[in-house]
């Protein structure tokens, strides 16, 4: 097994913050994990071919750099980004790992604020490196923004920081707080009259040197006609140790899951609707080598349609999981899906198992699961949105208030004994007995008050409001909400 670290950051066309940030952040991992040799790669296009034109300087982007790796016989490579957050830039980078995670062990650690406890973590590392403000002064730091949802790390990296010293702003030259909106901070406070700059970036280079410290349409400009005494800190985050030892510990997570070898992960993709894909379902689905397809002998694959976004470059193994009532059929399918995880993850694979819903609930995947478990190998459940949730939310509904208890029945085994529990009541693949239900529910006085959404987040979804209406079979993925249950 041949072993690398690919850092990847952005990149700047400073020499002197490339060594002091950039380049020091690589040799913290060096000396982090001296078994693994360490490349570089940015993400910036435009500064690689500045620093080849302008200095002979030949950097690789990641396409280059995994190639390379490759070549060279590598099988094994964390990815350690330097990006502040999962921007689009991070983004980037991911789509262009996808390809190597056919033919090498890919892992990747996360960017600088990924996690609630890293927002805490480089709050404190900067408040011990950079100027503290005391009373009549301010901390200003400049962060890049971007167009990207996740901008919003910024202001939350605000509040985190004024929760430990109230005179520190955050502002973007491409986003949101902008220096406008610290300025109105600003005037709030008219003890104020000294204000430190300092980026919020890995490096000291462009936008610190000309947009936040340079001439006249610079920051330090605008808030020295504002009457304030300006300085300016010309530092990366990358020169500071504490914030070095945040990437080294997001690459320690990715170096592990290498480390540690193969791992299944059973990951519920939702009712239907891809936008309700949980983050870390993503997260996982990208960095996979394996996606296992639940195959029922249909041809519609409902959970691969979902995550399909997801999956390109992924090598799919269906696996039969057939519906059928006799357990010993259903048992050698288990067995032998089993046995073709077991096999992946030998090789060292990440394995994802696809599942509708949530995998905790009604799931096939469990009895794979338990017997992947019990042959010691690693496991892990993503849970995902249940279809009974997703339909409550589709009728604009409460599945239970207050003290309200709620029953969830499988619809296509008997569940005579359970209609009277006094509980609302779910009932789950109801659409082989779908008119039987709405009978039962008549007889009982309970149809008043129930409803059914089929297909919930499909493009054929159909709604009832008022269960009452139905008048012909509906689907399997057909799901009945009850409410009021006898008392």
């Amino acid at each position: 097994m041949k072993k690398a670290i690919l850092a990847v950051s952005f990149g700047t066309s400073y020499p002197d913050t490339l060594e002091q940030a950039i380049a020091a952040t690589e040799r913290a991992l060096a000396e982090t994990f001296p078994n693994w040799e360490v490349r570089r790669a940015f993400t910036s296009g435009m500064i690689i071919n500045k620093l080849r034109q302008r200095d002979g300087v030949e950097i690789d982007n990641v396409a280059q750099a995994m190639d390379r790796l490759e070549t060279e016989g590598f099988t094994h490579v964390a990815v350690q980004s330097t990006h502040v957050m999962h921007g689009e830039e991070y983004e980037k980078m991911l789509a262009q790992l996808e390809p190597y995670r056919l033919r090498m062990q890919v892992s990747v650690g996360m960017p600088l604020l990924h996690a609630e406890a890293d927002y805490t973590a480089v709050a404190e590392a900067l408040l011990n490196w950079l100027p503290r403000p005391v009373e009549d002064e301010a901390l200003v730091l400049m962060g890049h923004g971007t167009p990207h949802f996740a901008n919003s790390a910024y202001a939350q990296m605000e509040h985190v920081l004024q929760a430990r010293c109230e005179r520190v702003y955050v502002a973007t030259v491409e986003g949101y707080p902008t220096l406008d909106s610290v300025k109105q901070q600003l005037t709030k406070h008219p003890e104020i009259r000294e204000v430190t700059l300092a980026p919020f970036m890995l490096v000291a280079g462009d936008h610190a040197r000309n947009d936040m410290a340079g001439g006249e349409d610079s920051w330090k400009a605008e808030l020295e006609a504002e009457g304030y005494e300006v300085r300016c800190v010309l530092r990366g985050l990358g020169q500071c140790p504490d914030i070095r030892t945040l990437f080294t510990e997001h690459c320690r997570e990715a170096v592990e899951t290498l480390s540690r070898g193969g791992k299944l992960w059973g990951v519920g993709v939702g009712p239907g609707d891809p936008e309700l894909l949980t983050m870390k379902a993503v997260r996982v689905l990208r960095e996979a080598d394996v996606v296992m397809v639940p195959d029922t002998s249909k041809t519609e694959k409902t959970a691969l349609n979902i995550a399909k976004d997801y999956l390109d470059g992924k090598e799919l193994v269906f696996v039969k999981t057939p519906m059928v009532r006799d357990k010993a059929v259903v048992d050698a399918a288990y067995e032998e899906a089993a046995g073709k995880i077991a096999a992946l993850l030998d090789q060292g694979k990440q394995v994802v198992f696809l599942t509708l819903g949530d995998p905790t609930v009604y799931s096939t995947y469990m009895y794979i699961h338990e017997k992947v478990l019990r042959q010691g190998y690693e496991v892990e459940v993503v849970p995902g949105v249940t279809s009974f949730c997703a339909a409550a939310a589709r009728l604009n509904i409460s599945l239970c208030q207050g003290s309200e208890p709620l029953l969830v029945i499988p619809a296509s085994h008997d569940q005579e004994a359970l209609l009277d529990v006094p509980a609302n009541k779910v009932f789950m693949k109801a659409g082989r007995s779908i008119l039987e239900l709405r009978q039962t529910l008549a007889d009982r006085g309970m149809l008043e008050g129930a409803s059914m959404v089929e297909n919930c987040g499909m493009a054929n979804e159909r709604v009832y409001p008022n269960f009452a209406e139905l008048k012909e079979p509906s689907g399997y993925f057909s799901l009945v909400i009850a409410k009021g249950g006898k008392s």
